[in-house]
């Protein structure tokens, strides 16, 4: 058995167990032979997931054990936590398959398709002087008619490789400076997630913009994606962890969340 496993299996399931997790879902832990390693583990725990509520119920697990594992956006490198770790992130894959693609500026996202999103987004967020982390708020005509606009659809289905279709959500966000979204699976309802960029403050030390970080089981090492205003990321963000980074002094920014689904 690799240095790390046995621990990283106990403490995965304590943290299941603490979570509520049921006996069903906790059994592929408790039975798994002692050399499987955690691509097996997560295999046996997606399989026992049998049913969308109980796949939606695992992800949602998954999602907060992953976020009490890495709450600074970086994979834990601790040899027990970093075994859970990889068994959560394949189990987000094979509950939901992950997937990242930055689409850049779309060529029909035109400059004054922007300045009328980044007023409308400063009118249905209202006053966010006092936020203190993100802030949402409901799309209007603009925002409501790029969540089904078939040229948007066609980019980011050949960007995450697979036919999507409108999912009918899309919501403003703002972040004031401090704003962090820490690791997390997104809900049901935003199985796949277009996110695009409207305005932005830097911070104002000239440190590094925040970024968007998904951690995929192919790669090594997590994926940076920062956007300037205008450009846009289509995630797989039911089954992919991932993260904002924490905004710095006096960096602001306003995005736009769009639901998509799988065709």
């Amino acid at each position: 058995m690799e240095v790390g496993q046995r621990p990283g299996r106990s403490l995965l399931s304590e943290a299941l167990l603490r979570l509520g997790a049921d006996d069903a879902l906790l059994a592929p832990l408790r039975e798994a032979d002692e050399d499987d390693g955690p691509e097996a583990l997560a295999a046996s725990l997606v399989a026992a997931a049998d049913g969308e509520e109980k796949r939606s119920a695992l992800a949602d697990l998954a999602g907060t054990v992953a976020r009490r594992l890495a709450p600074e956006d970086e994979p834990p490198t601790q040899a027990d936590a970093a075994f859970a770790w990889f068994v959560l992130l394949c189990v987000a894959d094979g509950l939901y398959g992950s997937a990242v693609a930055n689409l850049g500026r779309l060529p029909f996202i035109s400059d004054r398709l922007l300045a009328l999103m980044a007023e409308e987004a400063r009118v249905q967020l209202g006053s966010c002087s006092d936020a203190t982390a993100r802030t949402t708020a409901a799309g209007g005509r603009a925002l409501n008619s790029l969540a089904v606009s078939r040229k948007l659809q066609e980019a980011i289905g050949s960007g995450l490789g697979v036919p999507v279709a409108p999912g009918y959500r899309a919501l403003y966000a703002y972040d004031p400076p401090g704003s962090h979204v820490a690791t997390h699976l997104d809900s049901r309802e935003y199985e796949l997630i277009f996110h695009m960029i409207l305005e932005h403050d830097p911070p104002a030390d000239g440190s590094p913009d925040s970024a968007l970080v998904a951690h995929l089981p192919g790669q090594g090492t997590p994926v940076h994606v920062s956007l300037r205003p205008g450009e846009g990321v289509a995630l797989s963000g039911r089954g992919t962890l991932h993260s904002w980074q924490r905004l710095g002094a006096g960096e602001r920014r306003t995005m736009v969340e769009i639901a998509w689904v799988r065709a």
